[in-house]
């Protein structure tokens, strides 16, 4: 039951913590949080735009790089201190419950990863009901952000620095809906030459998996 339990960490109604004389909210782990709408995101993405003009996808993935990093250590330390197992303890089929409670929990959509890429060198993931994905301005994808917080938050758990490149955008019509490769720099830039040359997320994977020629 414990072991359940733990699984659940981020979605239990027992994750966020209000006290109300201080007027703070917190995680069970002791992280001081706070809760945004989507006027505020929306306004946070246009003063980027109204700032730095072309630069503001740039600003938005570097932003998310920055809090996906500080998210993978609060994920990795709450939840040893919490279990008193280690993460990289874990099963594989554990790790992506937790990911996948992590994103759902702390409000950032769903997330679906296909840890089988790995061996070839990437993952591919689908986000699901991504808060950004009506807010973006329509000078570039509606997930930069995301694109960012992926990148940050798997290389965590990595030797070297990966990159995120953003395969799919629901926004756009995309039929396989919001979707990413994160992999080494030079990988990524063959994502971004297919990407380039209009291949879908589908047809990528399986470039880069072998099963295709690219």
């Amino acid at each position: 039951m414990n072991e359940r339990r733990n699984l659940n960490y981020f979605t239990s109604p027992e994750f966020v913590k209000l006290d109300v004389k201080a007027g703070v909210i917190r995680s069970r782990g002791g992280t001081r949080m706070i809760a945004v709408s989507d006027d505020f995101l929306r306004g946070f993405v246009t003063a980027c735009e109204h700032e730095t003009g072309p630069a503001a996808a740039l600003v938005l993935r570097r932003c998310g790089e920055f809090f996906g990093r500080r998210m993978a250590r609060r994920f990795e330390a709450e939840l040893g201190q919490y279990a008193g197992v280690s993460l990289r303890d874990r099963s594989m089929a554990e790790f992506d419950l937790l990911v996948r409670d992590l994103w759902h929990g702390c409000g950032l959509g769903r997330l679906e990863v296909d840890w089988d890429q790995g061996q070839h060198g990437f993952l591919a993931i689908r986000l699901i009901d991504s808060p950004m994905q009506d807010i973006g301005p329509s000078g570039h994808v509606g997930d930069d952000m995301f694109a960012g917080i992926l990148c940050g938050f798997f290389s965590g758990f990595c030797d070297a620095d990966m990159r995120s490149v953003q395969t799919g955008d629901l926004r756009l019509g995309d039929r396989e809906g919001t979707t990413f490769i994160v992999a080494a720099a030079e990988v990524a830039r063959r994502v971004e030459g297919m990407r380039a040359n209009k291949q879908v997320h589908s047809a990528i994977v399986k470039a880069l998996s072998g099963a295709l020629p690219t």
